[in-house]
């Protein structure tokens, strides 16, 4: 408990004030304004925050996600040693599905991810889930006779009579592996550690009902003796500060004793696995049940600092500059509100009251010289203030990468201009993109891999859906054993700008495909073009849209000219050179000939207008 209360303390002092500042930002939550002499809230000035640190978030985040998961597989396995096994097309087939099927990654990078750009670190848990659940289903069930407790028997078949009746039955829910993303306030690690494989210890934290506890005992994942647990006063702390800290609060007491949370730890070395249920009570302590002994928690940052553990994020870059903006939004609005609310002067002993100065409509003001009452004059908003807001937006853009466009907002830059600051901001996410997939979905793939080899125990049929339909796969057990590597499979960061160009291209290289000859020979190169401009426009079923090569050549089968019917050979006119003619030419001349002793070397003279209309004469 000492190494876990020493992590904890090391996030509270170093980290925890400044993640909670980065989630007001995200949800575009301000503190209000306290005046100190008097604590009370200042209302007569402008308070307002613009999401712009949203914006940045959600500009980047779908970026970084669609280039992970643009294409299926997410990963590629491929052999360490060369072999004539099948058994890395097997588990990239099975990772593939577990992906995708039975836990969704995409959909928890995504959230995983989000975490990445706000704290800029972002860890996950790799295991392996068992669930099950009692259910009721109809099933076929013999009918048994009450007098001689033996089933009824068909008189034809002499087989048991059955009938569907309800059956209570254990089902499973979940056998594969699990990956979650971890709350970084619910997580500890070694603070000396730079990364997960050099920390000595880490784990984290959740919390679970006592039905919940149970059921993990019943599975003999936990041992637990609740005589020996304290009374459950726990709740997620973390989580409900955070919230709290945009006004959000949450209400711990439940009527339900039932719903009680206790605090689990699960705490991870190398060699060793220790479960706490209430900081008091040990539920499991032992050697590291996954074969590969690992802790199993990968991470990655999103920028990384020399000799730390946690990275720096999108917010770390751009906090004082939304400070600042904000700062200018709320200076512009004050001014103009100064402006709107006009101020006079006016001379004493003139019989002016201060209820002659409220404004109203055709109200009139009684003075004996023209001079007793005065506006004071307040300048117009100066257009630099809007210069200054923009000078900063583009400071943020210029530290996060997410340019105006890839916003998708106009921008007043030269085309050139344009497209130099989309390549540049191209080439910075590529290097982030890449560290996610070697340090995060790479490390996960692998793990999941190494789980699937260590706990898949029967055969697995597996249907995976095409846009031919349905296939159904088998995976033996034995038949994903081994040593593999895995490669990420994401596409890469192309510029926005010049996919456009690429696009046009295309275009234009497809209209002289129309009439260049050479394409015209060879029809197979051009369905290859014309998958190219599907794909630069991210259509969907391709193999829908364009015809294969043999569906091609068997059209132009069908569109082979036919001499007429009017035409036909005399007879004794056939090639006197040994020409080899085409087979089908040679039906055709068999059927008109109708002469039994006809071949491919008979010789004679040929209609020449027959001939030429099937190439074999020059024109």
């Amino acid at each position: 408990m000492n190494r876990i209360i020493l992590s904890e303390q090391n996030v509270v002092n170093n980290y925890k004030d400044k993640w909670e500042r980065f989630y007001q930002m995200y949800n575009n939550y301000v503190d209000a304004i306290i005046d100190p002499a008097t604590q009370k809230q200042i209302t007569t000035t402008s308070n307002i925050s613009i999401p712009y640190a949203y914006i940045q978030v959600a500009t980047i985040l779908p970026r970084l996600v669609e280039t992970l998961f643009s294409a299926r597989p997410y990963i590629t396995v491929k052999d360490r040693e060369v072999n004539d096994y099948n058994f890395a097309t097997n588990n990239q087939v099975l990772l593939d599905y577990q992906m995708n099927e039975r836990m969704n990654l995409r959909s928890k990078f995504a959230e995983g991810l989000k975490t990445l750009c706000i704290y800029g670190t972002t860890i996950a848990y790799t295991g392996w889930k068992y669930d099950t659940r009692n259910i009721i289903k109809k099933q076929l069930v013999d009918i048994i006779d009450e007098e001689t407790n033996q089933p009824f028997v068909d008189e034809v078949t002499r087989q048991p009579i059955q009938r569907y009746q309800p059956v209570k039955t254990k089902e499973i829910l979940y056998d594969d592996p699990d990956v979650y993303f971890v709350d970084l306030l619910n997580f500890f690690v070694d603070p000396y550690a730079e990364d997960i494989d050099t920390a000595r210890w880490c784990g984290h934290i959740t919390y679970e009902t006592k039905s919940e506890i149970q059921k993990k005992h019943d599975s003999e994942i936990y041992v637990v003796d609740w005589k020996k647990i304290t009374s459950s006063n726990s709740y997620n702390k973390p989580k409900q500060e955070r919230m709290a800290s945009i006004g959000i609060a949450i209400n711990n007491s439940s009527p339900n004793s039932e719903d009680d949370l206790y605090e689990v730890i699960h705490y991870w070395e190398d060699n060793r696995h220790v479960i706490i249920i209430e900081r008091s009570y040990i539920a499991k302590d032992e050697e590291n049940p996954y074969w590969h002994k690992k802790k199993p928690y990968d991470m990655s940052r999103y920028d990384s600092i020399p000799g730390e553990f946690y990275g720096k994020g999108v917010m770390d870059r751009i906090e004082p500059l939304i400070d600042e903006l904000n700062t200018y939004r709320n200076m512009r609005i004050d001014y103009a509100a100064m402006s709107n609310r006009r101020m006079f002067k006016y001379k004493k002993g003139s019989g002016i009251s201060k209820k002659d100065l409220t404004w109203r409509p055709n109200g009139l003001i009684p003075v004996n010289e023209m001079d007793d009452i005065e506006e004071i004059g307040v300048q117009n908003v100066s257009p630099q203030m809007f210069n200054q807001e923009e000078t900063v937006k583009q400071d943020i853009m210029d530290a996060t990468g997410a340019q105006s466009v890839i916003m998708g907002t106009s921008s007043r830059d030269t085309a050139t201009g344009t497209m130099t600051k989309d390549s540049n901001a191209s080439i910075r996410f590529k290097e982030i993109i890449t560290s996610i997939e070697k340090d995060l979905l790479v490390n996960i793939a692998r793990k999941m891999m190494q789980l699937n080899q260590q706990f898949l125990d029967t055969e697995r049929v597996l249907r995976i859906s095409n846009i031919k339909g349905d296939d159904w796969v088998n995976i033996n057990p034995d038949e994903i054993q081994g040593e593999f590597d895995c490669i990420a499979m994401g596409s890469s960061v192309e510029p926005l700008a010049n996919k456009e160009a690429y696009k046009q291209r295309l275009l234009q290289l497809y209209q002289i495909s129309n009439t260049d000859p050479i394409f015209q020979a060879f029809p197979e190169k051009k369905l290859y073009l014309m998958k190219l401009i599907f794909q630069a426009f991210d259509m969907q079923n391709i193999e829908e849209l364009i015809p294969t090569e043999e569906e091609v050549k068997a059209k132009q089968m069908q569109q082979v000219p036919v001499p007429p019917n009017e035409q036909t050979l005399p007879e004794n006119t056939l090639p006197q050179n040994d020409m080899q003619l085409p087979p089908d030419l040679m039906n055709q001349l068999m059927g008109m000939q109708n002469t039994e002793n006809f071949s491919a070397n008979a010789s004679g003279g040929l209609n020449r207008s027959i001939m030429e209309g099937q190439g074999l004469l020059p024109e």
